[in-house]
């Protein structure tokens, strides 16, 4: 056989055995199982039933109580007197009904997103209250249904009837639209319209235990009893085996329970001795789960199928999650301390596992199966860390070791084909100058060897650390090194030197980053910086970023690695999710986008990789196992995740306090100023997502809440706001936002109200200044007119006074003057008497008569005392009046004699002025006061003073 012929052969083999490990993918998907704990959970080991509401939150049976969980949280309820929870029914977000120890009732959901529950224990016929254990809880669109060993109770919504049947239930089943229930180790019964219809023909159960019954087609029924038997049955009263092999295998594991999954269109058979058996329709045995590969236990309780798909085990101790993630198979060792894998290659109907290990090696026929890893043999001779696989043009394989460059033959022998006494990175093959050469990258040196020679040389020119090498189209060859940048060399043609080599990096060019990597992607060179892509330009001689590139991964952040598949699609990996893209030099797009870092898997940090099997399939490596990914099922498009539901507002820090009602408007009093949202996310387990929110006029861009169903914000303002929250699966694609509009209302001080009694305060307050600016006013405008009045009055007193004085003045003047007067004229008549009568001569006599006439007619007191009362009345003149009305048996004299008194005269001047001697003048004043009532001790000339 000439070497063409035999590279022909082996080429037609590599092809048909890469179809034939594709089918084999194809047909059997592995699911990735994901094990909770009571730790992770916070509830008892034990679970009994599963279901899931119309928003994606999952429910529990567990022994402790009720648990939900909406896949970033877990939430226990306990039921009253903490009776265990054994079977349940979901009819919606807000109510579940449950069954267990001597009690069943419902779950109702408050405005605090919290579950409370009622107990139907009242409602049972009869009050009958005995132990009874519920072990199932069926729902339809009418009815609820609580079975017992004993009893089936129809809850209505308002009552509870009981359906008996002698010798007691085992489990009650619903298939389609239809209620089936096994008398304990009887025959079949069919429940409908309340009452129980025996089943003929199914008399031979009697003596099993019937645990499973299931769809088979359209209108078929699976039925399976404990110990392994499978029927079908036509409805009618035919039954026949189904499939000898698998009751062979079920025999003795003690078949518990079962689902038919539509999404791969299998059955999955749960056992309480030996896990999970999936078949497919024909009972032809797809994957067994259990604690040999994947389960942490194998007693399976119940099975259930969400509604994504991903199956649910409620196990003994703990839970199971086996999901399904379209186009990829999950393999991941049991124990969780395996071999990393960093390299894989199909070779000669081998799969080759390279590991910090080693080369580990299995038949391409036993990737199907779920503990593939325990086919995995260890090649000899390869013990320690494997980089890279290499396969050359002419079937050799070479493997990259920590111990040197290795050859493995189709025999899977190993041996050195030159000696290199160093680790080996990488080695790649090309042609310079119309030369076979492979370029080999070690821990310390660059070689290049001829293949037609059989030359192997060390290229010493450059000193910096080169950890990768990649050849462009025109015999280029370019080297990474550590964190220096890159070298474009060009190798003589003897290939024992490098004819010249340039630099490329943050030395000669400040606007690159110093770590540059090297890849190839649709056949040409692309380089990685900094997570943006670069090209070389030969017109330019410089890296120039890439345009198309970028853009298409403009939302992918921390690119690690990007491996060609074919001309134009390749695989770019980042530390936690991988893209499949197409790239053609004008069009780049993402074609799928997976996340990979979820829950126990994770890539190798630094060396993130992806290996090519074949055309369609690629192998995915992982710190404690692999991925691998079928091309041939790719899902149409990218699912994106379903917006949040809102679950609950609080307003405020108090616990247990300010939540709010969802159907009304969110106003929050302003000194609660603090806001809490709980919301859950459909899909959250599936797609492992998570939230972002944005508060718009708070936020500048999107948060992230992780792993988080709740939000909150503290010392808002007052004001109107609206609160966006969105979920994302971390690969570039988000929900629809969901919408919170609130309003933190403004203190009292900042409301309308609060305006118009300020207004009105600052009115009454100006009013009161006002009227006090007024009243100020007017009292200085009364001060001032009371001032002038008072200076008036005083000027006016004093002008009176004035004028008073001058009158007393001018009364005591006047009395004086008629008193001297009257003196004088007494004096002149006592001495013209006195003449007279000395005087003899009669001449005179007339002279002296005439001048006594006149004296006595100057000596008229009436006249004078009229004279006198003119004056007294204007100074004082109601002073007689009172008297008169006082005392009106006062004469006239009397009066005189009080004027006189009133005037503070002594008693000669009164004599003088009334022509009275002295005497009669003390006489009159006796009298007066006789006549006026005095005491002897009272003054007369006081008492007249006091007269106004």
């Amino acid at each position: 056989m000439t070497v063409l012929q035999r590279n022909l052969l082996l080429t037609l083999l590599c092809v048909f055995l890469s179809a034939v490990f594709s089918t084999i993918l194809a047909q059997q998907q592995k699911p990735h199982v994901i094990n909770y704990t009571r730790a992770q959970y916070g509830a008892a080991s034990k679970n009994w039933a599963v279901g899931q509401d119309e928003k994606g939150v999952m429910y529990f049976a567990n022994d402790a109580g009720l648990l939900e969980s909406d896949g970033m949280d877990w939430h226990l309820y306990a039921c009253p007197g903490n009776p265990l929870v054994r079977a349940l029914a979901v009819r919606s977000h807000d109510v579940i009904y449950t069954g267990g120890d001597a009690e069943l009732g419902c779950w109702s959901r408050d405005h605090t997103g919290r579950l409370a529950y009622t107990s139907f224990l009242e409602l049972l016929p009869g009050g009958r209250t005995d132990n009874e254990s519920f072990w199932r809880v069926g729902i339809d669109k009418e009815y609820v249904y609580f079975q017992s060993f004993s009893h089936i109770y129809i809850y209505d919504g308002t009552s509870l009837r009981v359906v008996d049947l002698p010798g007691g239930l085992l489990f009650l089943h619903q298939v389609r639209d239809e209620w089936w229930v096994q008398q304990m180790y009887g025959p079949l019964y069919r429940l409908k319209d309340g009452r129980l219809t025996r089943v003929e023909g199914t008399e031979f159960l009697n003596g099993s235990l019937v645990r499973v019954m299931l769809p088979y087609g359209d209108d078929r029924y699976l039925v399976g009893t404990a110990g392994g038997e499978l029927y079908l049955y036509d409805g009618t009263d035919r039954f026949i085996t189904w499939n000898d092999g698998l009751f062979a295998q079920l025999r003795g594991k003690e078949l518990n329970c079962g689902i038919y999954a539509s999404c791969c269109g299998s059955y999955y058979l749960g056992t309480l001795l030996d896990g999970i058996y999936e078949v497919d329709v024909h009972g032809r045995l797809l994957n067994h789960f259990s604690t040999d590969n994947l389960l942490q236990n194998n007693t399976i309780l119940s099975l259930y199928e969400d509604k994504r798909h991903n199956v649910w085990a409620a196990l003994d101790r703990g839970l199971s999650y086996m999901r399904y993630t379209p186009s990829l198979s999950y393999y991941v060792t049991a124990d969780r301390n395996p071999s990393s894998v960093y390299a894989a290659v199909q070779w000669h109907g081998y799969l080759l596992v390279g590991t910090n290990q080693g080369v580990f090696y299995t038949s391409a026929d036993k990737v199907a199966d779920l503990n593939m890893f325990s086919s995995l043999r260890l090649l000899e001779g390869t013990q320690g860390q494997v980089w890279d696989f290499r396969l050359t043009q002419d079937g050799r394989l070479y493997c990259c070791h920590n111990s040197g460059l290795l050859e493995l033959t189709p025999e899977l022998h190993v041996r050195r084909p030159y000696r290199i006494d160093t680790g080996v990175y990488r080695m790649l093959e090309g042609t310079v100058n119309g030369k076979r050469i492979q370029i080999i990258v070690t821990y310390t040196d660059l070689y290049v060897y001829d293949v037609d020679t059989g030359r192997l040389n060390a290229m010493k020119q450059l000193k910096d650390p080169i950890v990768d090498a990649v050849m462009d189209h025109t015999g280029n060859i370019w080297l990474e090194t550590v964190r220096r940048g890159v070298w474009k060399c060009r190798l003589t043609d003897e290939l024992d030197a490098f004819r010249y080599y340039t630099y490329y990096g943050h030395e000669t060019d400040p606007s690159l980053p110093t770590k540059i990597r090297l890849f190839r992607c649709s056949g040409r060179v692309v380089f990685l910086a900094g997570n943006s892509f670069y090209t070389y330009d030969e017109n330019a001689d410089r890296l120039l970023p890439d345009k198309r590139l970028n853009e298409c991964f403009a939302g992918v952040g921390d690119l690690k690695n990007i491996v060609p598949i074919d001309a134009e699609r390749s695989w770019a990996v980042t530390s936690t999710s991988i893209y499949r893209f197409r790239y053609d030099g004008y069009v780049a797009r993402i074609e799928e986008a997976y996340r990979v870092e979820t829950d126990v898997l994770s890539l190798n940090n630094e060396y993130e990789n992806i290996c090519v099997l074949n055309d369609s399939t690629s192998l995915v490596c992982l710190d404690a196992g692999f991925i691998l990914h079928n091309g041939q099922h790719v899902p149409p498009q990218a699912i994106l995740p379903a917006a949040p539901s809102l679950e609950f507002v609080q307003a405020g820090k108090n616990t247990g306090q300010g939540y709010m009602d969802l159907r009304e408007s969110i106003r929050i009093p302003y000194f609660d100023n603090s806001i809490t949202v709980g919301f859950t996310i459909d899909g959250a387990f599936a797609g492992n997502l998570s939230a972002e929110c944005l508060l718009e006029g708070v936020d500048s861009a999107w948060t992230s809440t992780g792993r988080v169903n709740r939000v909150t914000y503290t010392r808002l303002p007052s004001g109107h706001y609206t609160l966006r929250l969105r979920a994302t699966d971390g690969l570039g694609n988000y929900s629809p936002d969901t919408i919170l509009p609130f309003t933190i209302r403004s203190p009292w001080y900042q409301t309308v109200w609060a305006g118009l009694g300020a207004l009105a305060l600052v009115a009454l307050l100006l009013f009161v200044a006002y009227r006090l600016m007024r009243h100020r006013l007017q009292v200085r405008h009364l001060r001032r007119l009371k001032a002038e009045e008072a200076e008036r009055l005083r000027l006016q007193n004093e002008q009176l006074q004035n004028e008073l004085e001058q009158k007393n003045a001018e009364l005591f003047t006047q009395a004086s003057f008629i008193i001297r007067k009257n003196e004088l004229m007494l004096k002149l008549k006592e001495l013209v008497d006195e003449l007279v009568g000395k005087n003899t001569q009669k001449a005179l006599l007339p002279l002296f008569r005439h001048i006594n006439g006149l004296l006595s007619d100057n000596l008229d007191a009436e006249a004078d005392w009229q004279t006198f009362l003119i004056q007294f009345e204007q100074k004082h003149h109601s002073f007689f009046k009172k008297l008169k009305e006082t005392y009106p048996l006062l004469t006239s004299g009397d009066l005189r004699l009080c004027a006189c008194l009133k005037l503070n005269m002594d008693t000669k001047d009164i004599a003088s002025l009334m022509n009275l001697s002295i005497r009669a003048v003390e006489n009159n004043r006796y009298r007066l006061r006789k006549k006026l009532g005095l005491q002897s001790s009272q003054n007369l000339n006081d008492f007249f003073l006091a007269i106004d």
